[in-house]
Parts: C-alpha cells; structure tokens; sequence
C-alpha cells in the first residue's frame, strides 16, 4: 500500500485538480446537515456535490497534496484530514453516511475486510453507505479481474464480489452501470447502496 500511496502522491502534486466537472451524486439520499465522510476526498470533486446539498462533509485522503487541495479549494466550508480507510481517526458512528467514489477497488484483497469493518464502524445505526466502484468488464481492465498502473491498483468488481466484501451491511441496491465511449469501448460500474442495521 506505500507504493500506491507514492503512487496517489505523485498524481495529486503533479497535478492538485486531475479530475474535473460536477460529482453526479443524484443516486445518493443525501440531506442538509447530514454528517458525510467522503472516502478518498482526491481533489475534492464529490465534497464539492455533496457541500452544496447542504451536508457537513469529512474528507480523507492518504495522499498529503490532496489534501491540501481541498483545505485550500475549501477552506472552513469542510473539514479534510490526511488518513487511510484501512484504520479511520473517528469514533464509532460518527457519520450518517459514508461515500466511496473509486476507493474501494484500489485496496488490496488482503485489507478489504479491515477496510470494510472500518466504514462500517464509522456509520451510525441505519446510516447509509454509498459506493461507486470500477467493475468486471470495464475497458480498462482488457478482461483481467485486477491490474496495476503507474503504481495504482485496480480491482473490477462484481456484484458478489460488494455483498462479501460488507457482509455485515444490509445491502439496499447495487446496480451495473454501462457507459459507451466514443472510441467504441465501455466503461463498467457497479453502484451500491449499504445500510448499518
């Protein structure tokens, strides 16, 4: 996981905005004041969504120039902490929902479960975690289930592949999502929503 935190550092000080445009956070049962940890923050492309819905946003990242992005993207309006989704700075239920946008298919199989056990920790009693991920099929992954690039794993998912990893979740929904591209490929998504019984 060092690598790919060198990995992650280098994408964010060579470049604090890679990803551009609006979050589409449509999906997500999101209200004013609603304590929300954003997973991943990167450069704060889902805080900015889910701040203007109105939610008191935590975002975490483990690359430093992420961080300071948001911090200086933001300022007061939310609060970003350099941390690891393996091992979250927070008490047990702290959160009302939890958002992973392209996190949880760069942590290794062998820390999934701490990883899992930790969002789970975080969210409050009937709090909701929503989860975007890369799946099997998609055009970056040329039919493998995982691959390295430029230092950063990737993992495609299956439907199966979400219930196991929270099996202590209710699953809500998980949908397949297919995109065409222009260049004649797709881009394969799952998205879930989890709920904390």
């Amino acid at each position: 996981m060092d690598r790919q935190r060198e990995a992650w550092e280098s994408l964010y000080s060579g470049q604090a905005r890679p990803w551009r445009g609006v979050a589409d956070i449509s999906w997500m049962d999101i209200s004013e004041g609603d304590r929300v940890l954003d997973l991943g923050c990167g450069n704060g492309k889902t805080s900015a969504a889910l701040m203007e819905r109105g939610a008191s946003v935590t975002g975490i990242d483990f690359s430093p120039s992420a961080v300071a992005s948001c911090r200086k993207l933001f300022g007061e309006k939310g609060t970003f902490l350099e941390a690891d989704v393996r091992a979250l700075p927070f008490a047990d239920g702290s959160f009302d929902r939890v958002v992973s946008v392209h996190v949880i298919e760069h942590v290794p199989e062998s820390d999934i479960s701490m990883a899992s056990e930790e969002i789970r920790r975080v969210l409050r009693s009937g709090g909701e975690l929503y989860l975007r991920c890369f799946a099997e099929g998609d055009m970056r992954s040329e039919g493998r289930r995982e691959d390295v690039r430029n230092g950063i794993l990737y993992r495609y998912l299956t439907e199966d592949d979400v219930r196991s990893i929270f099996p202590s979740m209710e699953v809500v929904s998980v949908e397949r999502m297919e995109e065409p591209t222009r260049f004649g490929t797709v881009r394969c998504r799952l998205q879930a929503v989890l709920r904390r019984p």
